[in-house]
């Protein structure tokens, strides 16, 4: 009687044993609804969308936007790009970006597909969060939100599509995209790219369906470059450029051109074919002009201007530097 209910116990604890470790597995999977924005019901599935929708690697489902109607960039040196929505559509934006929006319109900020993916985009020069641009508003109404950059910049729209599903982008380059987009992280092929590309090892590759808005400091310039031509570039000039173009960094040559020519000891090669865009005003020789004309030493900094006063250029700023 004893080994029987001995043995009785441990069948009943093994069986309370197993039981709980099951549950514990299955509670483990998780069916996660997508979000969608202007519909009344959940669909268990991407398969089963309402009509005319599309769900991005997130889970956000919304009904596509035609940028060539509801988007309008305005501005000369520093444009701003504003976008009408209409119920259940939805745009994706870089977090801080948003200048105002109108009555009806909600904003969502999230993850965008939890800390792996924040973090991802942080490597690629964007922020940890982004926020989702929706209205609520009743059929036959619309919306509309603004969007602006963090420095002074032209705003480019690219399909992504039309440039064969994929396009790399300097660090921090979007602004804002169909919610359908994706950042993934581009990887320079070589070392030498990496440490003296003024890109640094990893870029911005745009992915996914639907239309882009990127950042270009100064004057925008595209190139189309054919099978096997190079283009050289200044360090710190590139936006973006299409699939097939390759991405290089060369040593400079001439001795007085590496030591006198202000661009430094390397110089970036873009060779075709594809399509190529570039920036007049890198942010960051920008700011290291600002930084090179800072007064240095304590003191509040305060330059005291010396003559007739009028001009605001380079000479100006020489003589601020020898006053201080």
């Amino acid at each position: 009687l004893l080994r029987a209910s001995l043995r009785t116990g441990f069948g009943r604890t093994r069986w309370w044993i197993g039981r709980n470790v099951a549950e514990r597995n299955i509670s483990r999977f998780q069916i996660v609804k997508p979000r969608i924005h202007g519909f009344s019901s959940l669909t268990p599935s991407g398969e089963n969308l309402p009509d005319g929708t599309r769900m991005s690697s997130d889970g956000v489902v919304g009904r596509p936007i035609d940028f060539d109607i509801a988007s309008r960039i305005e501005g000369n040196e520093s444009q701003i790009v504003s976008i009408m929505l209409e119920p259940g559509q939805v745009v994706r934006a870089e977090s801080g970006a948003m200048m105002f929006m109108t009555d009806g319109v909600s904003m969502n900020t999230t993850t965008g597909g939890g800390v792996s993916a924040g973090f991802k985009r942080m490597l690629t020069g964007q922020n940890i969060f982004i926020s989702d641009y929706t209205y609520d508003g009743p059929e036959g109404t619309k919306g509309q939100v603004a969007l602006g950059t963090d420095f002074p910049s032209k705003i480019l729209r690219l399909n992504v599509e039309e440039y064969g599903g994929k396009i790399v982008c300097q660090k921090g380059a979007l602004l804002c995209a169909a919610h359908t987009i994706d950042i993934e992280m581009e990887f320079t092929k070589n070392m030498s790219a990496g440490f003296f590309g003024g890109e640094g090892f990893v870029l911005q590759a745009l992915t996914g369906e639907g239309d882009v808005f990127v950042k270009a400091g100064g004057t925008l310039i595209r190139r189309d470059l054919n099978e096997g031509e190079q283009l050289r570039i200044s360090s710190g000039c590139l936006v973006g450029f299409s699939q097939g173009v390759d991405y290089d960094v060369q040593m400079i040559p001439g001795v007085k051109n590496a030591l006198f020519g202000g661009e430094g000891l390397f110089i970036t090669t873009l060779t075709g074919p594809g399509t190529v865009w570039l920036q007049g005003q890198p942010p960051q020789r920008m700011i290291g002009e600002i930084a090179r004309r800072v007064p240095g030493g304590g003191g509040l900094g305060f330059a005291i201007p010396i003559g007739g006063g009028g001009g605001g250029g380079g000479e100006g700023g020489e003589a601020s530097e020898e006053a201080s």
